[in-house]
């Protein structure tokens, strides 16, 4: 396993929500996001990951297809999600976002499997902040990071599954990835249909769904100022 060093004992836009509960008294951290910060302290103490390196199915779609997704989006966009930030000024602070359009968004991409992809995508096409923020605060807070680490103003949901008669491109790409890491998506050429998720063609959902928003001043003053508050708790 290689080490990201940018996310040793810092805390990183896809957990970050944890930090955003509340405690009994309202005002601090809650057990969720005191766990976290234990959790970053063991790294700090141990120069390493508390995690080891793990393989899923769906973790290795969701990353295949970032390409794909790429190839959809237009030439305004970057992919970039190999790539871990460190917040500009405030250390144990950083995020690995999908794509960007500089100076203007980040964007995150969810590739779920069919169930938590109708939920997803159901709550940004409501096109509203709020409900997100409830409804989804683990992907609501790892854009909101993500979009204060990058230093835009603007954050973007964005879900995917491909139609049925996209599966065969797919797996095409999957046959003619060549990379050090092939082996993780040998899968996608050559499972069946029903073992892959996707749409059938011309149903209730589109492939490609997408929710662009400014994040709001007060939800970035929020969690930055949880971000220093569990900062000092690790460092102490």
């Amino acid at each position: 396993m290689i080490e990201n060093t940018n996310r040793i004992a810092a805390f990183t836009s896809s957990d970050i929500f944890a930090l955003c509960t509340n405690d009994k008294t309202g005002k601090g951290i809650g057990s969720k996001g005191q766990s976290y910060i234990t959790e970053k302290k063991i790294e700090l103490r141990m120069n390493r990951s508390v995690d080891v390196e793990t393989y899923s199915r769906s973790m290795a779609w969701g990353l295949f297809l970032e390409q794909r997704v790429f190839d959809l989006l237009g030439f305004e966009y970057e992919l970039c999600s190999q790539n871990t930030d460190s917040h500009p000024t405030i250390s144990h602070w950083s995020g690995s976002k999908d794509f960007i359009v500089p100076g203007k968004r980040i964007a995150e991409l969810k590739c779920y499997e069919p169930k938590n992809f109708a939920l997803y995508t159901d709550a940004i096409l409501k096109k509203d902040i709020a409900f997100l923020r409830e409804e989804f605060p683990k992907e609501y807070w790892q854009l909101v990071s993500n979009s204060i680490i990058c230093q835009v103003p603007n954050a973007e949901a964005i879900t995917y599954m491909p139609y049925k008669s996209e599966l065969p491109i797919i797996r095409e790409m999957a046959e003619n990835y060549d990379g050090a890491d092939q082996w993780k998506y040998r899968f996608i050429a050559e499972s069946p249909d029903a073992a892959l998720p996707y749409l059938p063609d011309g149903g209730y959902y589109k492939n490609l769904n997408r929710f662009e928003f400014e994040v709001p001043k007060e939800d970035k003053d929020f969690l930055t100022s949880r971000i220093l508050l569990a900062k000092n708790i690790l460092l102490s």
